[in-house]
């Protein structure tokens, strides 16, 4: 494992993200400010502990392990990552000399809106263990806009809001625009035989990019740190301009919005025809853009896919509970 920074080292730190990302000073900082600076330091830490211990695994030719899920129940990451790195007491003492309380900046970072349940928990239990005890473990699932809902009560009556978890918890998430992968929806499969070969043809279809986000899972006492790969629907087509010039803004955009729908909630309710094919649309983009990631990544190492069932067993979750909003 890497050496372990001070608190002088990170103080240092601190002070130069501030300067770089909000062009602030520790005294100047606001709370929001203090809190996504420290979750960058830990993020690079992470990320410098993920590439030493990804260079092992290349070279030892190590299996890896791929778990998919439609949900992971992580909580929050600040205070889980700087436990198990060992780093909460250095980070206290750093922070305090900015002026600045730890305690205070955990109760900054809202939950991860990718989970809801039991299932998205034990999602998350597994990549921790995975961590934790070394294993080369990488998790994938679908990076929702919104969580399922939260609920106020409102005249004595339950009122529905969207779970808003992404202006805190985009620290976490590294863009890899490198990795975007495409998936086709729909349209028809074709089977000619020519030959003595079978050719497959796939038409009239629709095409989304999965644009995936990473977020490092530590693990206690290890030298692992695990990856979260978190897809993200976008529109593979142009902006219309000339649908927008002619003022037809909303069909302008409307390609844009139907891809987006698909990562834009977890869970959406299932109560019609609708949510109901949203759901599997869901599915299916998860499952194809992670087996595409899962290839690419197996064939940079190996150059073959002879080994794939040597070196890249897959686990993958695949019930989905029934998570309707009750009205």
């Amino acid at each position: 494992m890497n050496q372990k920074p001070n608190a002088q080292e990170i103080k240092k730190n601190l002070e130069e993200k501030l300067s770089r990302y909000f062009g602030c000073t520790p005294a100047e900082a606001s709370r929001e400010q203090m809190y996504k600076a420290t979750a960058m330091t830990v993020r690079d830490l992470l990320t410098d502990k993920r590439g030493a211990f990804k260079k092992d695994v290349n070279r030892a030719g190590a299996k890896r392990v791929y778990y998919m899920c439609m949900e992971f129940l992580l909580g929050r990451s600040l205070k889980t990552n700087l436990c198990n790195l060992g780093l909460d007491k250095s980070y206290a003492e750093a922070l305090s000399a900015l002026g600045a309380d730890l305690n205070d900046l955990y109760e900054c970072e809202p939950d991860a809106g990718l989970g809801n349940g039991g299932l998205g928990r034990l999602a998350a239990c597994f990549m921790d263990s995975l961590s934790s005890l070394d294993y080369p473990a990488t998790g994938f699932s679908i990076c929702y806009d919104y969580g399922l809902f939260k609920q106020k009560i409102v005249d004595g009556m339950q009122v529905e809001l969207p779970d808003v978890w992404l202006p805190g918890g985009e620290v976490w998430l590294v863009p890899r625009t490198d990795r975007i992968f495409k998936v086709k929806l729909g349209g028809h499969v074709k089977e000619n035989w020519k030959d003595g070969h079978l050719e497959i043809l796939y038409e009239n279809y629709d095409e989304v990019e999965a644009v995936p986000y990473d977020m490092m899972i530590s693990g206690a006492d290890s030298q692992a740190v695990s990856q979260l790969r978190l897809w993200r629907a976008r529109d593979t087509q142009k902006f219309d301009m000339s649908l927008f010039t002619q003022g037809q803004y909303t069909r302008a955009v409307e390609n844009a919005t139907n891809a987006e729908i698909i990562s834009k909630v977890l869970y959406p309710s299932d109560n019609h025809a609708e949510g109901k094919l949203l759901r599997l649309t869901q599915q299916y983009f998860l499952v194809s853009a992670s087996c595409q990631s899962i290839i690419r990544d197996h064939m940079a190492v190996y150059g073959t896919l002879e080994n794939l069932p040597d070196k890249s067993p897959s686990i993958s979750t695949t019930p989905t509970p029934r998570c309707v909003s009750p009205s």
